[in-house]
């Protein structure tokens, strides 16, 4: 029996409706998939959190038509932990349970893959068997960011001509320091996720806010009231949005969608701005080590 190659994990909690988005585009292409949620049902922050749990286990009856379904609980919410160490904590402990080898991949519950079967294929390109003793390294899957829902569409990150924020999706190697981030090299793909990230209810998004791993990083409150004052109008005025890297977000755009799907359809073909040529001198190993060295001094 072959051994799973491509692994998939989410970590799962207040939010896991939202994997009804998610899932749906990850399943078919992944070998083996694992959900992990705190036994108790506590936000790395440390807060109950109310949870269907009857409705979460039909959604995973209904989808898991293959099998390839494992549940994970355990205690993820330690209070001698901060929210962000909670988190590395959670992701650590998930890919254990998944098993050395392959390519292990996390997905939050608010990204969306928009091809993920082409990015299982460029992963097994790169590497059909990776083990823990080949060099370690990350591939990251560029982000758009969605702000906020509003009556006609969605308010997102505009990158322009910069490099989109991108983050590391997948890796041979599976150590979490920080969130998905760690040490290893980071190897810009051609891929994208949409992320639903503020594009909640004043409610859930407050709630994400207060339970979040980032939640010490900033002040929530004047940041709460800046995202409740943004409209289809005014979001064209602010820049630098981010809360905790305002360059990473350097300015907002508007586009018209129902709901996601919608969404995803009416924007335009997404490229890298990085033309292949600079994208394959941006991933490769040694120019990024001669840079390292250069920026030291």
């Amino acid at each position: 029996m072959l051994k799973p190659v491509i692994k998939v994990g989410f970590c799962v909690a207040y939010d896991w409706e939202m994997l009804k988005k998610s899932l749906p585009r990850v399943y078919e292409f992944a070998d083996t998939i694992c959900l992990s949620i705190d036994i108790d049902r506590r936000s790395w922050s440390g807060k109950l959190y109310e949870f269907d749990n009857e409705a979460f286990g039909k959604f995973v009856e209904d989808i898991d038509i293959s099998k390839k379904i494992r549940i994970y609980e355990g205690a993820f919410s330690l209070p001698e932990l901060s929210p962000m160490e909670n988190d590395n904590r959670q992701r650590n402990m998930m890919s254990v349970f998944m098993g050395q080898g392959g390519w292990h991949i996390q997905v939050d519950c608010d990204e969306y893959f928009l091809d993920f079967k082409g990015f299982t294929n460029y992963l097994k390109k790169m590497n059909p068997h990776p083990t823990p003793l080949h060099k370690p390294i990350n591939i990251n899957v560029n982000l758009i960011p969605l702000i906020k829902k509003t009556f006609n569409g969605y308010i997102f990150v505009d990158f322009g001509t910069k490099t989109c924020e991108n983050a590391p999706f997948a890796t041979n190697l599976p150590i979490y320091e920080g969130a998905r981030r760690n040490g290893h090299f980071n190897h810009v793909s051609p891929f994208f996720a949409i992320h639903e990230t503020w594009a909640r209810s004043k409610n859930e998004l407050w709630g994400k806010l207060q339970n979040w791993g980032h939640r010490d990083d900033f002040n929530k409150d004047s940041y709460y009231k800046l995202w409740l004052s943004l409209d289809e109008y005014n979001y064209q005025y602010i820049y630098n949005f981010h809360p905790t890297q305002p360059s990473a977000w350097p300015k907002l755009a508007f586009s018209h969608g129902i709901d996601i799907e919608a969404f995803i359809e009416n924007l335009h073909s997404l490229k890298t701005p990085l033309l292949k040529w600079k994208l394959s001198l941006r991933n490769n190993r040694n120019l990024a080590r001669l840079k390292n060295i250069y920026s030291k001094y």
